[in-house]
C-alpha cells in the first residue's frame, strides 16, 4: 500500500508539473526577480521554506539547490545551513517533548541502528552528532526526529547539526549554482564531490559506529 500511495504522489506531482509547468517557471522566475530586487526578504522566504520542510518531513534538497542558484555558493550556503539548523532543531524539540511516544513507537523502529549510537552520544555527544551528519547512514529528516528521543543535550545537537551540515550543504548549493549558470565543469565537480561525500562516509560508517 505504501509503495502504491508512494507511485500515486509521484505521478500526480508529475502531472501536476506538466500541466503547470508555464505558471510553475513563471513562479520561479518572479521569485528570482524578488530575490535581486529585495534580496533580504527572498532569503527569509528561503529559511522559512527550509525550516517547514524539515519539521514536516519533505525533502529538502530542491530548496538548497533553489539557494545556490538565487544566491550563489558562499550566501546559498549560509541561508540553507540557517534554515536546515532551525527545521532540525525544532523537529528535535517536538520529537522530545511533544511526539516522543510517536517517535518511538513509529520512527525508531525503522531505524534501529540509532540505539547503538546512544551511549555514544552520552559520552561524546557533540563528535557523534558532527559524525552521525557528515556520515548519510540515515535520512536527514528522520535524524532529526531520531536525535530527539536519544540522550544528546539539545546544545551539543544543534551545534553539532550545524558544523556535521556544512559540507553536504555547500557541495549541493554548489551544485544548484552549477546548473543556474550551465557550467559543464562545474556540475561535474559538484556531482563529483556529492559521491565522494558518499563514499567517504560508508567509508568511516564502521569507524564511527565501533
Amino acid at each position: 500500500m505504501k509503495k502504491i500511495l508512494l507511485v500515486i504522489f509521484v505521478v500526480g506531482v508529475s502531472l501536476t508539473c506538466f500541466v503547470y509547468y508555464t505558471e510553475i517557471m513563471a513562479s520561479l522566475a518572479a521569485f528570482e526577480k524578488q530575490s535581486m530586487e529585495m534580496p533580504l526578504f527572498a532569503s527569509f522566504v528561503l529559511i522559512g521554506l527550509k525550516t517547514i520542510s524539515a519539521i514536516l518531513g519533505f525533502p529538502g534538497t530542491p530548496l538548497t539547490l533553489l539557494a545556490g542558484s538565487l544566491f550563489g555558493k558562499f550566501l546559498g550556503t549560509v541561508i540553507a545551513l540557517i534554515g536546515n539548523t532551525l527545521g532540525a532543531s525544532l523537529a528535535f524539540l517536538l520529537s522530545r517533548y511533544v511526539f516522543r511516544d510517536y517517535v518511538e513507537k513509529n520512527i525508531l523502529p525503522k531505524y534501529p541502528k540509532i540505539k547503538e549510537y546512544d551511549k555514544k552520544l552520552q559520552r561524546k555527544g557533540f563528535s557523534t552528532v558532527v559524525a552521525l551528519r557528515l556520515i548519510p547512514l540515515f535520512p536527514f529528516n528522520a535524524l532529526n526526529f531520531l536525535f530527539g528521543v536519544t540522550s544528546v543535550p539539545f546544545k551539543q545537537y544543534v551545534i553539532g547539526s550545524f558544523i556535521g551540515m556544512i559540507p553536504g550543504t555547500f557541495i549541493f548549493v554548489y551544485f544548484g549554482e552549477s546548473l543556474r549558470m550551465l557550467s559543464p565543469f562545474n556540475i561535474v565537480l559538484a556531482v563529483l564531490g556529492i559521491v565522494v561525500l558518499t563514499y567517504l562516509g560508508r567509508k568511516y560508517e564502521k569507524h564511527f559506529s565501533s
